[in-house]
């Protein structure tokens, strides 16, 4: 009888130590800080969830372009990042720059194209628009 009972209550106890173990591991956080960028891993369907998210393309040492949106989500299966409040820096010759903002944009790493959406806004130098512009009339003349 004694011995029963003694079963019972080692039962009773793994099954607490059980229970507690998972509903830890369930509710660990599985996210890093890393200066001012957050990186949370998910669970399923998107791979990585990143705050403050940057990217930098350089060429030959030459900064291109910068990447920047304040949230972030990988999913690396369909080789595409969503991402949300945008801000893309192109960088031209001397110290002229491009800034491309949106509310919504997505990137694909392997052919590194950038779509924006909603409330897209260019800001730039407009000589080198006008430039462009012109050279676009032209040929289409």
């Amino acid at each position: 009888m004694i011995n029963t009972v003694r079963r019972i209550l080692l039962l009773v106890a793994l099954s607490i130590i059980g229970l507690s173990g998972f509903y830890f591991f369930k509710t660990l956080d599985t996210s890093i800080s890393i200066g001012n960028m957050k990186i949370k891993v998910m669970e399923e369907g998107i791979d990585v969830e990143i705050e403050n998210f940057m990217i930098t393309h350089e060429n030959k040492g030459v900064k291109e372009w910068e990447l920047k949106a304040d949230l972030a989500q990988i999913d690396n299966q369909r080789d595409l990042t969503t991402m949300k409040n945008v801000e893309m820096t192109l960088h031209k010759a001397g110290s002229k720059q491009y800034v491309i903002t949106g509310d919504s944009g997505i990137y694909r790493k392997a052919t590194e194209d950038v779509s924006l959406n909603g409330n897209v806004k260019l800001v730039g130098p407009a000589e080198g628009l006008k430039q462009r512009l012109s050279i676009t009339s032209k040929s289409n003349n």
